[in-house]
């Protein structure tokens, strides 16, 4: 089901959108989508992720994307390693589009979110790169990924692959959103816009891979034997302590 909850419920009341920069969303004491990836990777056997690794660059480059999208005057150009020119010209391409330069114009960008999970009672946390909270329209949430899908198919099945289902799962369901847009912009030429209006069936399809992993951190003991000791240290490594609770 894709509201439990309805929200015209008379008790239902839609968690804050907080206006906090970065540095104190991430020191929030809760769990974030992010968190999940770190503990998926762990119960697939990959490596740790490491800040220095060769994904360092591409974040940056997302990050500065991101950034010139969404809060342009916060952007610093000049960066090392980072194409100035190539970040504004994916910019550009999203303003391009009538329908994301409208939801731009209209939303909110980079909101946190502080909830409760309900089905685990574990504390969680988002940080949404846009929110359109209109009455009389559906509250939606757009994320805009950089990719290098070939076109618009590939990125569809990028969404299941690199699971961006599950955060659009997890964000839908916190905030009772009626809308999720993936939005993937190519990095390489021809620089195209792909937008995914997120079906019922990949949110419930992400919503099965969160809570699977919120289960899996409330009880890391149940993670198959193999894979114990690399699950017992991903949520460790999120500060929780075996006897914890998270809520």
């Amino acid at each position: 089901m894709l509201n439990p909850v309805p929200a015209s419920a008379p008790d239902f009341r839609r968690p804050d959108l907080l206006r906090l920069d970065y540095d104190t969303y991430r020191a929030l004491p809760a769990i974030a989508n992010s968190d999940l990836s770190r503990l998926r990777d762990a119960l697939d056997g990959r490596p740790p992720r490491s800040q220095t690794s060769s994904n360092e660059g591409a974040l940056s480059f997302g990050t500065a994307f991101h950034t010139a999208l969404l809060e342009p005057d916060d952007y610093v150009a000049g960066q090392p390693g980072l194409n100035d020119t190539l970040v504004w010209w994916l910019v550009e391409g999203v303003q391009m589009n009538s329908q994301l330069t409208e939801l731009l114009a209209r939303g909110t960008s980079e909101v946190s979110v502080l909830f409760t999970e309900p089905q685990t009672d574990t504390l969680c946390k988002l940080r949404a790169d846009l929110v359109v909270d209109h009455a009389d329209e559906p509250f939606t949430i757009i994320d805009f990924k950089t990719t290098m899908a070939r076109d618009a198919d590939h990125f569809l099945w990028q969404c299941s692959a690199y699971d961006y289902d599950r955060q659009a799962a997890f964000y839908t369901d916190a905030l009772r959103a009626e809308r999720f847009l993936l939005v993937g912009v190519q990095k390489v030429e021809p620089f195209g816009v792909f937008t995914i209006e997120v079906s019922e069936q990949m949110l419930a399809e992400g919503r099965q891979k969160y809570q699977r992993l919120l289960r899996l951190l409330k009880a890391p003991a149940t993670a198959p034997a193999y894979r114990a000791e690399a699950v017992q240290a991903a949520v460790d490594a999120l500060g929780l302590g075996q006897d914890e609770e998270i809520s």
